[in-house]
């Protein structure tokens, strides 16, 4: 038998054909009008042209995304499942545009080897289709996973992918029963239902087929029709949100210049509009962001402040913002102005909804639709802040603070006071150095932090490193004000600070907080200041790795390395402090549960050292932490931030737990070692 010959009659048994023509000019049109209706929402939205340009990279990220699924396979049970219905649609399409191009186009493709492998592939697909079905179904009817919306809509689409695939199967079955098939051992399933079907009479089986091929058509046009009206629309909206995603830095958020918008000479107040304040404010982007949630509940899996019990989710964000914008949709523009009933917060959302928020980013992270739901939601508080004036009364202080002294914690003043008690040499302007130490604000203010400073200093002179700091030139970054929305208040600082660091001259920016490592980094290059900007654990690790630093031996203890967000999803910076902490003989270096990409937020971030919205019955987010460093058998917490390093020593003593476990820098850690 020469599998160069194989091949299968088309069409076999269908007597009339216009009517699967005619379903399917129908189908076409009703999915035309779904998708004008997702496409006239976009093309509302404000402009956003970060995400117009470098097509090329855009192309290969959709490519290699479209090929690996990297993002949807985040998670090892959806992984398998979505894997099955995924790759095996997309052979089961293949197989289906063959034969339409060979029966409606007179090609000769569907036959010989191609036709062996795709008859084989079509069975094994066919198959695996039904395991994802079962899987899916499995989890929203059995094990229902808290996060997973139970829509009813799941199950039909479920139901649609699950009816095409069977009626595909019992008419190979049918046919081969029917008229026989030399190539029938290429469809094993097919050949299986043929012999459990060889007892029907001919005529029956006959018009059984008929019968069956047309509910096969009429549910493959009904799953075309459906695709922008039900959760199928994912296969084009999650695709088209990876090809537009955000390729910049992911801490670095875009932003009008305030001070030139207001001082321009055709400035109207009346119509000054910073953030998004109403539903229409979104950008198109970010409505594509909404279309293309598929509600699979990770965001919420991976939000500390959900987990905590704090009445927030990413995912009802998302949400909210759909719903807002196709109730927006619905109505007139004319009668929402009058009745303001398109506010985003106090309709879609609660007032104190986006502050629970603590910009972790690990929604970003697990989202397989590349969703921004960080930077969306800082737009929520810029128009929160700026243009309704509302703001948690603690996080008020802290910016009045920021904007009258220059920091959100104390008197100017004392900054200057300190560094010269300290002796650290100060950078005059037009002066050089290698290093030029950014000690930052908390590290400043708060006595319990300043060793860190002081440690990093001894760790540079130790490795004959020219170095010196600001000084009194030095004032906060701006990141408290970026997080909490005040655009003016950001700008004004970054612009200072921009300049007073450009007349110093240096190879070097080094940083000690994370935060500063994002605003100095990311941001400021936006002000037309681009600086070589490090951590100092990554600039530690260089130097033990260059045998500039040499350590000595530590106590042997079991440590545990808390991946601080900024530094490590902000900066995919996860390597270097382990590499650091592996270098100093003694300790023992251990994992917690969730630590790199998924590493807990210890729960300052977001402004939410400052503010303390309190939750009744909500557990702290730095608690939660301090469980698994206790669970991982820690005997030392290894932080790489001032505020992780803050918010898990709370969290420590909220356990009963800061006689056991101990709290340290790891700047402070390989000063320890040095220095024993």
């Amino acid at each position: 038998m020469d599998l160069r010959e194989a091949f299968r009659p088309k069409m076999w048994n269908v007597q009339v054909e216009w009517p699967m023509y005619a379903m399917f000019g129908v189908a076409l049109v009703i999915f035309a009008v779904g998708m004008w209706r997702h496409l006239a929402i976009w093309r509302q939205g404000k402009a956003d042209n970060e995400r117009l340009g470098d097509w090329a990279r855009r192309a290969g990220l959709l490519v290699k995304e479209l090929i690996f699924q990297n993002r949807v396979r985040g998670s090892v049970l959806s992984a398998w499942f979505h894997s099955f219905i995924y790759y095996s649609f997309g052979l089961l399409a293949l197989t289906t545009t063959v034969v339409a191009l060979d029966y409606d186009l007179g090609m000769s493709l569907f036959h010989g080897w191609f036709y062996v492998v795709l008859k084989l592939g079509s069975q094994l697909g066919g198959l695996l289709i039904l395991v994802g079905i079962g899987i899916a179904a499995l989890r929203r009817l059995v094990t229902r996973p808290p996060t997973l919306d139970k829509a009813a809509g799941d199950l039909w689409a479920l139901a649609i992918l699950a009816g095409l695939v069977l009626t595909g199967f019992l008419l190979g079955g049918l046919r081969i029963a029917a008229i026989g098939d030399r190539w029938a051992f290429l469809s094993p399933i097919s050949w299986g239902l043929a012999t459990l079907l060889n007892w029907i009479p001919a005529q029956t089986t006959t018009r059984l087929h008929a019968f069956l091929w047309w509910l096969h058509a009429a549910l493959a046009m009904s799953w075309i029709a459906a695709i922008p009206y039900t959760k199928f629309f994912h296969f084009l909206a999650l695709p088209s949100n990876v090809f537009f995603r955000k390729l910049g830095p992911r801490g670095a958020l875009q932003r009008i210049d305030v001070e030139a918008a207001m001082s321009a000479d055709d400035f109207d107040e009346s119509s000054l509009a910073l953030g998004v304040g109403r539903a229409r404010d979104f950008t198109w982007k970010q409505r594509l962001d909404f279309d293309a949630c598929v509600s699979c509940g990770r965001c919420e899996e991976a939000c500390p402040a959900f987990l905590a019990g704090e009445p927030f989710s990413p995912k009802r964000f998302v949400h909210a913002g759909r719903d807002a914008l196709r109730s927006m949709a619905g109505r007139e523009a004319g009668s929402l102005e009058e009745e303001g009933s398109d506010a985003f917060v106090g309709t879609a959302i609660e007032e104190d909804f986006v502050w629970y928020c603590r910009t972790c980013s690990e929604c970003v992270e697990v989202c397989p639709a590349a969703i921004d739901h960080v930077d969306s939601m800082i737009e929520v508080r810029r128009n929160e802040l700026m243009m309704q004036g509302r703001v948690p009364p603690t996080g008020s202080r802290a910016l009045k603070l920021l904007e009258s002294q220059g920091n959100p914690f104390d008197k100017r003043q004392l900054r200057a006071q300190w560094v010269k008690e300290m002796g650290f040499p100060v950078v005059p302007r037009g002066g050089e150095v290698e290093v030029l130490y950014w000690i930052g604000c908390l590290t400043t203010f708060d006595p319990t932090k300043q060793h860190i400073a002081r440690d990093v200093v001894k760790l540079l002179e130790a490795a004959g490193i020219s170095y010196g700091v600001l000084g009194s030139d030095e004032n906060c970054c701006g990141d408290p004000a970026r997080l909490l929305g005040d655009e003016r208040l950001f700008q004004q600082v970054a612009k200072d600070q921009a300049a007073a660091i450009q007349t110093r001259s240096f190879r070097t920016l080094l940083v000690s907080c994370p935060h500063c490592l994002n605003v100095l980094g990311n941001e400021y290059p936006q002000f037309g200041a681009t600086f070589r900007v490090k951590h100092h654990s990554e600039f530690l690790q260089e130097l033990l790795a260059e045998g500039r630093l040499r350590t000595g031996q530590a106590p042997a203890e079991k440590l545990v390395y808390h991946d601080p967000c900024y530094l490590g999803r902000y900066q995919k910076c996860y390597d270097p402090p382990r590499r650091l902490l592996e270098a100093i003989p003694g300790p023992r270096l251990a994992e917690m549960a969730d630590s790199r990409e998924r590493s807990l937020c210890c729960g300052g971030g977001g402004g939410h050292y400052w503010m303390d919205l309190k939750v009744e019955g909500a557990e702290r987010v730095g608690s939660m932490r301090v469980d698994q460093a206790e669970a991982a058998g820690a005997q030392a917490i290894v932080t790489a931030c001032p505020y992780c390093h803050q918010m898990l020593n709370d969290g420590l003593k909220a356990r009963n737990l800061d006689k056991e476990i101990r709290i340290v820098d790891i700047a402070s850690h390989l000063a320890q070692s040095i220095g024993s």
